[in-house]
């Protein structure tokens, strides 16, 4: 292979292409379906300035087996035998997919390289590395990316000189779904938040989503606040604002029970919420474990949510346990395994609030508590940031506001509204500068029993870029703001006390009348 660096390197001097490192990454991949795995690919993507000459690089495959390094694919190998059979320069911005004749057929012609043996099985489902290399007589990794990190420590199976592009992998199990028996057409791969973005830590560098190889990863940022009662759609519909892993969210009326084994959307009735009408639920009806990811992005560490959620906090069966995490800023893994245990795969990552109840569960203290977390970019979750917990045995089953904002400059703040007019208060600050999405995790191990279930359903979600100043989260610093202050000034109210520093006083009364009329 050394002779094609060498004509990569004639190339660059005589055209200008990019001499430094050259800014070329794994933009996007799917490794394991819930299918034939013949949907795979891994998509290439020039984040430079300039053309670069990619002719000859290797897409290394590898794992922890003695002696097994999987397929690896030479750029522009259309024969298969090592050797590249036409030259392959990357326009700045420009994609570049080596995937499956399925894959080809169902985007369009996207695929730029077939791999072999061309049909299914050959990015293995496990955890693995895949990494850019330009070949010579000293290798240069340009880029690398490892999920299913949890099952192994990195320097046990990873080469050195590819755990530095890492910053600890992807943790959790992942899976790219496609249309089957027990899943909705939401085939979900893995790619960057925005094209070309690397800090070199692909926990926070990838995401969860729909797949575009080919085409830009980009998600729409989140400007506007987005506010959603799903009364717009029907029972049964799946909210386009969202997309979902084994099932997409499902819209629902809380009060009337479904159970069919079709579609056993809402498997109990439950009140409507306070906001009344319809309201939407993540779960997967045939058991065990589901996300929903929205269909935007929170950019530069801004992000917020205000939503109800209905809770029950008794004591499941023994042997039983239910988790659920809202998450911002990070992502979800498919299967939500559940977080706070040791030895979770749970592969989460930014900040959000955990809710669990256990009973006699393995590895799960018995209890029904609301957590507030930082995640940070994934990992065991011995190793998350617990701001503090709310313990729900004493409350009745319900439903209850739940908010949870992060600042530009990293400040976090979560609203528990057990009291709709005093709620507890968390406070925290995570990593500034942060991009990622929105999401709900939830797993369950009830025995998908009608009548002690209890998915998230959630009502009146509101999605915002949070603004100091606007107690009452309705994205408006105004006179209602500067009453509340007014009212509870001297006490503790959290919501109220904007600088979350335990007293309601001047401070926040100036932060309100500084920022008075922003987000109106």
């Amino acid at each position: 292979m050394k002779r094609f660096f060498g004509l990569t390197l004639a190339l660059a001097l005589a055209g200008g292409l990019a001499l430094a490192q050259p800014r070329v990454v794994i933009n996007e991949f799917a490794y394991d379906d819930t299918g034939a795995d013949d949907l795979e690919f891994i998509e290439l993507y020039n984040a430079d300035t300039v053309p670069v000459d990619i002719t000859g690089w290797i897409v290394d495959c590898g794992d922890q087996l003695t002696g097994d390094n999987n397929l690896d694919f030479v750029i522009g190998d259309d024969n298969n035998d090592g050797i590249p059979d036409r030259t392959v320069i990357l326009q700045p911005g420009q994609f570049y997919v080596i995937g499956t004749p399925n894959l080809n057929t169902r985007c369009g012609g996207c695929v730029n390289q077939l791999i072999n043996p061309g049909a299914a099985g050959v990015l293995e489902n496990d955890n693995e590395w895949i990494a850019l290399v330009i070949p010579g007589e000293t290798r240069t990794v340009v880029d690398a990316v490892a999920y299913e990190v949890n099952k192994s420590p990195l320097a046990n199976w990873v080469p050195a000189d590819i755990i530095p592009q890492l910053g600890g992998g992807l943790w959790g199990n992942y899976q790219n779904l496609e249309a089957g028996t027990t899943t909705d057409d939401a085939f979900m791969t893995i790619g960057r938040w925005r094209d070309g973005y690397d800090t070199n830590g692909n926990g926070r560098d990838f995401g969860h989503f729909r797949p575009t190889p080919g085409t830009s990863n980009s998600l729409p940022a989140l400007t506007n606040r987005l506010c959603l009662n799903f009364e717009s759609y029907n029972v049964g519909d799946a909210p386009a604002e969202f997309t979902g892993s084994y099932r997409n969210p499902r819209v629902i009326d809380p009060t009337q029970a479904d159970n069919t084994a079709a579609t056993g959307f809402n498997p109990n009735a439950i009140p409507a919420s306070p906001s009344g009408g319809k309201a939407m639920m993540v779960r997967d009806w045939t058991g065990g474990g589901n996300v929903a990811i929205a269909n935007s992005v929170f950019e530069n560490g801004k992000a917020g949510y205000d939503l109800y959620i209905y809770i029950d906090p008794t004591a499941p069966p023994t042997t039983r346990v239910e988790t659920w995490m809202i998450g911002l800023l990070g992502s979800p893994e498919s299967v939500h395994n559940h977080p706070l245990i040791s030895n979770s795969a749970n592969g989460m990552s930014g900040v959000g609030w955990v809710f669990r109840r256990a009973n006699g569960a393995t590895g799960h203290p018995d209890e029904s508590k609301l957590y507030l977390v930082d995640a940070g970019p994934g990992g065991p979750s011995s190793s998350w940031t617990i701001y503090g917990s709310i313990d729900l045995a004493s409350l009745s089953a319900g439903w209850y506001r739940l908010r949870l904002e992060v600042y530009e400059d990293g400040a976090v703040k979560g609203l528990f509204y057990s009291d709709p007019s005093n709620p507890v208060g968390i406070t925290g600050t995570t990593a500034t500068g942060l991009v990622g999405g929105f999401y709900i995790g939830y797993r369950e191990t009830m025995g998908n029993s009608a009548s002690v279930i209890n998915p998230v359903r959630v009502d009146n979600v509101c999605l915002y870029l949070p603004v100091q100043g606007d107690v009452n989260g309705d994205g408006c610093v105004d006179d209602a703001d500067l009453l509340s202050v007014l009212f509870a000034f001297g006490g503790s109210n959290a919501e109220a006390d904007v600088n979350s520093d335990g007293i309601v006083d001047d401070a926040d009364l100036l932060t309100v009348l500084f920022a008075f009329g922003s987000g109106c």
